[in-house]
């Protein structure tokens, strides 16, 4: 069992914008608002607080963390990651997962051959791919590139038991 206070990551902190202690942010999800949601954030070795306001400029986007007012404050945090406490993210859906949760999965095809373990969700423009590398169990010595396709390609996600069904022979 997982401990309950297990840090989620949520993006990177830029550069400071503007003098009134915003921040450029590399959001890892897919809508940075939800940050708004959470009633705080942490770095690696501290709370920073709640995110107050997010702004998009174009392709990028700022946010105002309390009690971060003044440029100088906003560049003790560049290059910092963000996150959040596991318990504080939304409820999933039945059958629905966030995608730290498949990381260190196994995964096997239709064929029970153990292809590798996941290593890390890669966004791409047409669908999310899952980076499998090979683990002592695994077939072969080849890292894979499976696209995460709901129910096409990836047949079950069990993660109780530890394993991702595929359908994706081992010659792929």
């Amino acid at each position: 069992m997982r401990s309950s206070d297990r840090k989620i990551i949520l993006g990177k902190l830029g550069k400071p914008h503007g003098l009134k202690g915003f921040l450029y942010i590399r959001f890892y999800g897919d809508d940075p608002k939800s940050l708004l949601n959470f009633s705080q954030i942490y770095s690696e070795d501290s709370s920073l607080g709640k995110v107050e306001k997010i702004t998009e400029l174009k392709d990028r986007v700022t946010i105002h963390i309390s009690g971060i007012n003044t440029r100088n404050s906003a560049e003790t945090l560049r290059n910092k990651e963000i996150y959040v406490q596991e318990d504080q993210l939304p409820k999933l859906d039945e059958g629905e997962v966030y995608f730290y949760q498949l990381e260190n999965l196994m995964v096997k095809n239709k064929q029970d051959e153990i292809l590798g373990l996941v290593d890390y969700i890669m966004p791409t423009r047409a669908n999310d791919v899952l980076v499998v590398k090979p683990s002592k169990k695994s077939i072969d010595d080849k890292e894979r590139l499976i696209p995460y396709l709901r129910p096409k390609i990836i047949e079950s996600i069990e993660i109780e038991e530890g394993h991702i069904t595929v359908v994706w022979p081992k010659d792929y």
